[in-house]
């Protein structure tokens, strides 16, 4: 028969402790309140008024994380949601309230992180209502009123490069879908439509480059001349 002191030796006395506890814990009690959930990542809520008809810019940013940004109607449900805004890891939405009422701005971090961040909601320019919409036909690859979008913005502030880059895609876009799978790169593009886009790609190169951003500079004028000619060249070649 094994003794309690044999079994201290065997399992040491810990080993013992911890399978006792168990033992009774087992003949315990029910619990007298047991769930199951999920923790959400972090996230702030702020509420604002608004009146139906008018258009709001909501943007969220930080330096610390991958920001996500809804909005809640008056009766909680969400009406609107961006995490990617415009090619950065900032959000914002664009949007006409529908009905007059307290709204709900939702400030979040994609991956749970935390960190400083700034909410701002106000009265969108006419600029942000032109290139908002741009990014919505672009998404539903309305190429044609696209291109107007963004050429209607551009005539608003000719100082945004995003613009530029914006129209180059939805040139790029159009003959795409109207080719298909005979789409073969610059060559097939239209004349007009190739001189379009090398003429947004140096137009945002000489934005990026007055701004400091000489990199990304040198990186569109390498693609304008593959559009241009339909052939990388090499800077580093003698």
């Amino acid at each position: 028969m094994t003794t309690f002191i044999t079994q201290i030796r065997r399992f040491g006395l810990l080993s013992l402790i911890s399978s006792l506890t168990l033992a009774a814990g087992a003949a315990q009690a029910n619990p007298i309140l047991e769930k199951s959930g999920a923790l959400e990542p972090m996230r702030d809520e702020y509420s604002f008024t608004a009146e139906a008809g008018e258009t709001l810019t909501i943007e969220l940013e930080s330096p610390d994380f991958d920001t996500i940004l809804s909005l809640l109607d008056p009766s909680g449900a969400e009406l609107e949601v961006n995490d990617d805004y415009n090619g950065t890891l900032n959000s914002a939405i664009v949007i006409t309230i529908p009905e007059s009422g307290e709204y709900t701005a939702v400030a979040g971090s994609f991956s749970g992180q935390g960190g400083a961040y700034d909410l701002v909601v106000r009265a969108a320019t006419d600029y942000e209502r032109v290139y908002d919409r741009a990014l919505e036909y672009m998404v539903s690859e309305d190429y044609d009123q696209a291109i107007e979008a963004y050429t209607a913005a551009i005539a608003l502030d000719d100082s945004n490069p995003n613009a530029y880059l914006g129209r180059a895609d939805a040139y790029w876009g159009e003959a795409y879908l109207s080719l298909g799978e005979d789409f073969n790169g610059p060559d097939s593009l239209p004349e007009t439509a190739r001189a379009a886009i090398v003429g947004d790609y140096e137009t945002a190169a000489a934005i990026f480059e007055a701004e400091g951003n000489t990199d990304y500079a040198f990186s569109l004028r390498e693609q304008a001349q593959y559009v241009r000619t339909g052939e990388y060249s090499d800077p580093f070649a003698e």
